[in-house]
């Protein structure tokens, strides 16, 4: 009797090892934005501005260079811009 309340115990446990491995797994695969920032689209090419201090008129009156130069800027390598469908010049998104 002790030896199968023993052996239930363990496989318990050892299970309980495997569901909570697997649950790191599957949380580790979410995908996760990992940039956050204002989408500038300026002389034919996509900007994400990553610096919070970001001013929209700037964006208006500055060229890239000079945009690049005042704050931290991604150049976007975009595939079609029916994916840039519905977000506006100037607005926050996350990537």
């Amino acid at each position: 009797m002790e030896r199968s309340i023993l052996a239930i115990i363990i496989l318990s446990f050892a299970a309980l090892l495997l569901f909570f491995q697997e649950y790191q797994t599957n949380q580790s695969l979410q995908p996760k934005a990992t940039l956050e920032g204002f989408i500038i689209m300026k002389e034919g090419e996509v900007y994400l501005v990553e610096d919070p201090d970001f001013v929209q008129q700037d964006a208006d009156k500055f060229t890239i260079h000079e945009l690049r130069s005042k704050y931290k800027m991604s150049k976007l390598w975009i595939k079609g811009f029916s994916t840039l469908k519905g977000i506006k010049n100037g607005q926050k998104v996350k990537v």
